[in-house]
Protein backbone atom coordinates (compact mmCIF):
# COMPACT_ATOMS: atom_id res chain seq x y z
CA UNK A 1 0.00 0.00 0.00
CA UNK A 2 1.44 3.52 -0.90
CA UNK A 3 2.63 5.47 1.99
CA UNK A 4 -0.21 8.01 1.64
CA UNK A 5 -2.79 5.84 1.45
CA UNK A 6 -1.86 3.70 4.44
CA UNK A 7 -1.39 7.65 6.00
CA UNK A 8 -4.97 8.56 5.31
CA UNK A 9 -6.39 5.12 6.31
CA UNK A 10 -4.66 5.29 9.91
CA UNK A 11 -6.23 8.57 10.07
CA UNK A 12 -9.94 7.23 9.12
CA UNK A 13 -9.36 4.26 11.23
CA UNK A 14 -8.34 6.72 14.12
CA UNK A 15 -11.73 8.87 13.74
CA UNK A 16 -13.57 5.63 13.86
CA UNK A 17 -12.20 4.51 16.86
CA UNK A 18 -11.68 7.82 18.59
CA UNK A 19 -14.88 7.45 21.27
CA UNK A 20 -17.51 10.67 21.06
CA UNK A 21 -17.43 12.61 24.35
CA UNK A 22 -14.72 10.64 25.95
CA UNK A 23 -15.04 11.01 29.57
CA UNK A 24 -11.92 11.11 30.89
CA UNK A 25 -11.74 15.17 29.40
CA UNK A 26 -12.24 17.51 32.60
CA UNK A 27 -15.52 19.88 32.70
CA UNK A 28 -14.93 23.02 30.89
CA UNK A 29 -16.96 26.59 30.06
CA UNK A 30 -18.62 27.38 26.96
CA UNK A 31 -21.34 29.61 25.59
CA UNK A 32 -23.82 29.78 23.66
CA UNK A 33 -23.93 31.44 20.24
CA UNK A 34 -26.84 31.99 17.68
CA UNK A 35 -27.40 28.72 16.09
CA UNK A 36 -27.08 26.53 18.89
CA UNK A 37 -29.85 24.15 19.94
CA UNK A 38 -31.43 23.70 23.33
CA UNK A 39 -33.44 20.65 24.20
CA UNK A 40 -35.31 22.09 27.15
CA UNK A 41 -37.70 20.31 30.25
CA UNK A 42 -40.11 21.72 32.97
CA UNK A 43 -41.54 20.10 35.45
CA UNK A 44 -43.50 20.79 38.54
CA UNK A 45 -42.40 20.40 42.20
CA UNK A 46 -45.06 17.09 41.51
CA UNK A 47 -42.57 15.90 38.95
CA UNK A 48 -45.92 16.26 35.71
CA UNK A 49 -43.88 17.73 32.76
CA UNK A 50 -45.06 21.08 31.65
CA UNK A 51 -44.93 19.22 28.02
CA UNK A 52 -46.23 23.20 26.42
CA UNK A 53 -42.52 23.87 27.14
CA UNK A 54 -40.58 20.66 26.25
CA UNK A 55 -39.06 20.52 22.87
CA UNK A 56 -36.21 21.66 21.20
CA UNK A 57 -35.30 25.19 20.26
CA UNK A 58 -32.35 26.97 17.98
CA UNK A 59 -31.03 30.08 19.25
CA UNK A 60 -31.75 32.80 16.60
CA UNK A 61 -29.97 35.61 14.69
CA UNK A 62 -29.99 37.59 17.93
CA UNK A 63 -29.31 34.76 20.28
CA UNK A 64 -32.70 34.13 21.78
CA UNK A 65 -34.98 31.58 22.05
CA UNK A 66 -38.97 32.06 22.72
CA UNK A 67 -40.47 30.07 25.60
CA UNK A 68 -44.23 29.44 26.39
CA UNK A 69 -45.35 31.65 29.38
CA UNK A 70 -42.22 33.72 30.01
CA UNK A 71 -41.41 34.82 26.08
CA UNK A 72 -38.54 35.59 24.62
CA UNK A 73 -35.55 34.68 26.43
CA UNK A 74 -31.84 35.86 25.68
CA UNK A 75 -29.67 32.74 25.72
CA UNK A 76 -26.61 33.51 23.59
CA UNK A 77 -23.91 34.08 26.12
CA UNK A 78 -25.03 32.23 28.63
CA UNK A 79 -23.59 28.70 30.01
CA UNK A 80 -25.74 25.49 30.43
CA UNK A 81 -25.66 26.13 34.40
CA UNK A 82 -26.42 30.15 33.83
CA UNK A 83 -29.44 29.20 31.79
CA UNK A 84 -31.11 26.55 33.39
CA UNK A 85 -30.42 28.41 36.74
CA UNK A 86 -32.40 31.29 34.55
CA UNK A 87 -35.43 29.54 33.50
CA UNK A 88 -36.45 27.80 36.83
CA UNK A 89 -36.55 31.48 38.11
CA UNK A 90 -38.66 33.00 35.41
CA UNK A 91 -40.81 29.54 35.39
CA UNK A 92 -40.85 29.64 39.01
CA UNK A 93 -43.36 32.51 38.77
CA UNK A 94 -45.76 30.07 37.43
CA UNK A 95 -44.89 27.04 39.30
CA UNK A 96 -43.46 26.19 42.72
CA UNK A 97 -40.27 25.20 42.96
CA UNK A 98 -39.93 23.89 38.99
CA UNK A 99 -37.08 21.58 37.68
CA UNK A 100 -35.80 22.70 34.77
CA UNK A 101 -33.56 20.38 32.66
CA UNK A 102 -31.50 21.91 29.76
CA UNK A 103 -29.18 20.49 27.26
CA UNK A 104 -27.42 22.55 24.51
CA UNK A 105 -25.69 21.04 21.63
CA UNK A 106 -23.37 23.59 19.85
CA UNK A 107 -23.38 24.35 16.22
CA UNK A 108 -20.15 22.93 14.26
CA UNK A 109 -19.69 23.34 10.10
CA UNK A 110 -17.45 21.22 8.94
CA UNK A 111 -16.87 21.45 4.58
CA UNK A 112 -14.23 20.13 2.35
CA UNK A 113 -12.96 16.81 1.42
CA UNK A 114 -15.18 14.87 4.10
CA UNK A 115 -18.21 12.57 2.24
CA UNK A 116 -20.55 14.33 4.87
CA UNK A 117 -20.05 18.47 5.11
CA UNK A 118 -22.62 20.08 6.55
CA UNK A 119 -23.74 21.87 9.72
CA UNK A 120 -23.65 19.41 12.90
CA UNK A 121 -25.06 20.08 16.49
CA UNK A 122 -22.66 18.52 18.97
CA UNK A 123 -22.35 17.90 22.79
CA UNK A 124 -20.07 20.93 24.33
CA UNK A 125 -17.94 17.76 25.53
CA UNK A 126 -17.16 16.67 21.96
CA UNK A 127 -13.56 17.16 20.19
CA UNK A 128 -12.34 18.47 16.55
CA UNK A 129 -11.81 14.57 16.07
CA UNK A 130 -15.72 14.36 16.62
CA UNK A 131 -17.16 16.53 14.60
CA UNK A 132 -14.82 15.05 11.73
CA UNK A 133 -15.89 11.57 12.39
CA UNK A 134 -19.44 13.10 12.42
CA UNK A 135 -18.51 14.15 8.74
CA UNK A 136 -17.51 10.76 7.67
CA UNK A 137 -13.78 11.98 8.22
CA UNK A 138 -11.72 12.75 5.66
CA UNK A 139 -11.92 11.46 1.79
CA UNK A 140 -9.48 8.39 1.11
CA UNK A 141 -7.94 7.82 -1.96
CA UNK A 142 -8.35 3.89 -3.29
CA UNK A 143 -4.82 3.33 -5.28
CA UNK A 144 -6.36 0.53 -7.50
CA UNK A 145 -9.36 2.93 -8.65
CA UNK A 146 -8.22 6.28 -7.78
CA UNK A 147 -12.32 6.95 -6.98
CA UNK A 148 -11.85 9.87 -4.52
CA UNK A 149 -9.48 12.92 -4.26
CA UNK A 150 -7.47 12.60 -0.61
CA UNK A 151 -8.04 14.71 2.19
CA UNK A 152 -4.54 16.80 3.36
CA UNK A 153 -4.51 16.34 7.09
CA UNK A 154 -1.49 18.21 7.45
CA UNK A 155 -3.71 21.59 6.77
CA UNK A 156 -7.05 21.18 7.81
CA UNK A 157 -8.38 24.97 8.94
CA UNK A 158 -10.23 25.98 11.95
CA UNK A 159 -12.14 29.32 11.91
CA UNK A 160 -12.86 30.03 15.33
CA UNK A 161 -14.33 33.47 16.78
CA UNK A 162 -13.03 35.15 13.40
CA UNK A 163 -9.25 33.77 13.64
CA UNK A 164 -8.19 30.95 11.30
CA UNK A 165 -5.52 28.41 12.35
CA UNK A 166 -4.49 25.06 10.33
CA UNK A 167 -3.69 21.81 12.19
CA UNK A 168 -2.42 18.98 11.70
CA UNK A 169 -4.52 15.84 11.50
CA UNK A 170 -1.97 13.36 10.12
CA UNK A 171 -1.53 10.58 12.15
CA UNK A 172 2.26 10.46 12.45
CA UNK A 173 2.29 14.06 13.73
CA UNK A 174 -0.77 14.74 15.69
CA UNK A 175 -0.36 15.21 19.27
CA UNK A 176 -2.24 14.43 22.60
CA UNK A 177 -3.35 18.16 23.10
CA UNK A 178 -5.02 18.15 19.08
CA UNK A 179 -7.05 15.02 19.65
CA UNK A 180 -8.47 16.13 23.46
CA UNK A 181 -8.89 19.61 21.49
CA UNK A 182 -12.91 20.35 22.38
CA UNK A 183 -15.06 22.13 20.29
CA UNK A 184 -16.82 26.21 20.41
CA UNK A 185 -19.87 27.07 19.72
CA UNK A 186 -20.08 28.60 15.43
CA UNK A 187 -16.41 26.75 15.16
CA UNK A 188 -15.72 25.96 11.11
CA UNK A 189 -13.77 22.97 10.02
CA UNK A 190 -12.50 23.00 6.58
CA UNK A 191 -11.03 19.64 5.24
CA UNK A 192 -8.55 20.55 2.46
CA UNK A 193 -8.01 18.33 -0.92
CA UNK A 194 -4.67 17.35 -1.90
CA UNK A 195 -3.36 18.31 -5.04
CA UNK A 196 -4.09 16.25 -7.90
CA UNK A 197 -0.93 16.04 -9.46
CA UNK A 198 1.00 15.02 -6.77
CA UNK A 199 -1.16 12.13 -6.01
CA UNK A 200 -1.05 10.97 -9.93
CA UNK A 201 2.80 11.06 -9.95
CA UNK A 202 3.21 9.51 -6.72
CA UNK A 203 1.16 6.40 -8.00
CA UNK A 204 2.56 6.49 -11.39
CA UNK A 205 6.16 6.10 -9.59
CA UNK A 206 5.31 3.19 -7.38
CA UNK A 207 3.50 1.70 -10.16
CA UNK A 208 6.52 1.99 -12.42
CA UNK A 209 8.48 0.56 -9.57
CA UNK A 210 6.56 -2.11 -9.36
CA UNK A 211 6.63 -3.35 -12.88
CA UNK A 212 10.28 -2.79 -12.97
CA UNK A 213 10.60 -4.79 -9.82
CA UNK A 214 7.98 -7.92 -11.67
CA UNK A 215 10.38 -7.58 -14.74
CA UNK A 216 13.39 -7.99 -12.60
CA UNK A 217 11.86 -11.05 -11.41
CA UNK A 218 10.96 -12.66 -15.14
CA UNK A 219 14.72 -12.07 -16.42
CA UNK A 220 15.81 -14.08 -13.49
CA UNK A 221 13.39 -16.78 -13.48
CA UNK A 222 14.41 -17.09 -17.66
CA UNK A 223 17.75 -16.99 -16.47
CA UNK A 224 17.77 -19.91 -14.01
CA UNK A 225 15.93 -21.95 -16.70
Amino acid sequence: MFPRVRSTLVLAGLLALTPLHAPAQQEQEYFLRPGDRLTIEVFTSAGVKVDVVAGERVLDRNGDIYLPYVGTVRAAGLDHNSLREHLVQVYGVFYAEPVVNVKAQLQVSVTGAVPRPGRYYLDPTATLVDALAEAGGPNIEYAVTGSQIPADPREVQLVREGLRQSLNFHPNDITEELLQMRIRSGDWIHVPSQDRTRIRDEVMFWGSLLSLASSIVGVVILIGR
